[in-house]
């Protein structure tokens, strides 16, 4: 009983570790972006506060992207080189993503502009519509390097990985 309940605890752990690396990896993304914002609407005089925002989205956005990871894409991808994974991944997350922002964005304005679907229509006929361009191109960034990185963590094990990024130098790197 001891040893079965100690792997269940591992597993636990082990999950729990991958949840905390992937929603920081998305923290840091999401807080550029509400860096640039901030920075874009200081020039106006804008105050903006937005790190609750940018905790509660880097969560959800971890989980979905380890949910949506262990959807495979079939076996067509699987016979093609690994960027083709990466991309068609990005590809598909964004549009997710672009969706999500989109929603959003038409939840927010759907009293003032009539209703939701009336709303959806306003949102690319308006400033906001840069808002949801700027969201979607730094999730896109950080979802195409969060796959490069997966890719490479495939064929280095982790301790060989994280160590060619802090222990090795370049130097030794070109003699290879």
């Amino acid at each position: 009983m001891r040893s079965s309940s100690k792997t269940i605890f591992q597993k636990i752990i082990h999950e729990l570790r991958t949840i905390l690396g992937v929603t920081l990896y998305f923290a840091v993304w999401i807080g550029i972006m509400m860096l640039i914002k901030k920075l874009l609407l200081e020039d106006y005089n804008i105050e903006f506060v937005g790190i609750s925002i940018a905790i509660v989205s880097s969560l959800v956005m971890a989980k979905v992207v380890l949910l949506m990871d262990m959807v495979p894409l079939g076996t067509w991808i699987k016979k093609q080189p690994v960027i083709v994974d990466v991309v068609v991944r990005t590809l598909l997350y964004s549009l997710v993503a672009l969706f999500v922002f989109l929603l959003e964005k038409a939840f927010e304005s759907r009293h003032e502009n009539g209703g939701f679907g009336k709303a959806i229509s306003q949102i690319f006929h308006n400033r906001d519509i840069y808002k949801v361009w700027v969201g979607v191109i730094v999730i896109t960034l950080s979802i195409f390097w969060f796959h490069v990185w997966g890719a490479l963590k495939r064929f280095y094990p982790d301790e060989d990985l994280i160590n060619l990024f802090t222990k090795r130098r370049l130097e030794d790197l070109q003699k290879k």
